[in-house]
């Protein structure tokens, strides 16, 4: 199996359903044609470069997964025929890749993550805290 990374632009104007429509979609384009999906990162929405389809701002997301090339002619196609892809593109990153080495990678929510990137800021050095218990054991 080849392991390959698609990234695609969805319309801004998605709903999250839509959003969710699109990620069964692809998904079950790989697995259903013997893939396996590595990761499926939704980046969030962002500008474009330049106007495409009139749209100024895209929804982005990066697909990473394992197939044959038949997999990636069908994603492809099944992107070129959806309304609500704006671009795609896809990138082959390696020629043999042993399926069962590569785990299916789940990315965090992304409030999830946030929340845990504030815990990890407020939670201080060990020194610090050790510091902190001499100044109030010396009062």
């Amino acid at each position: 199996m080849r392991r390959y990374e698609t990234l695609f632009i969805v319309t801004p104007d998605s709903s999250e359903e839509e959003l969710k429509a699109v990620a069964d979609k692809f998904q079950g384009v790989v697995t259903g044609m013997n893939g396996k999906v590595a990761s499926y990162d939704e980046q969030g929405k962002k500008s474009l470069a330049y106007n495409v389809k009139k749209q100024s701002k895209g929804y982005y997301v990066l697909m990473d997964y394992l197939g044959q090339a038949e997999v990636v002619a069908e994603l492809e196609r099944n992107m070129r025929l959806d309304d609500r892809i704006l671009k795609y593109l896809t990138v082959k990153l390696a020629d043999q890749v042993d399926p069962a080495t590569v785990e299916a990678v789940k990315p965090k929510p992304k409030k999830e993550a946030e929340e845990t990137e504030v815990i990890e800021e407020e939670a201080q050095p060990p020194e610090a805290q050790e510091s902190e218990e001499e100044e109030t054991e010396e009062d």
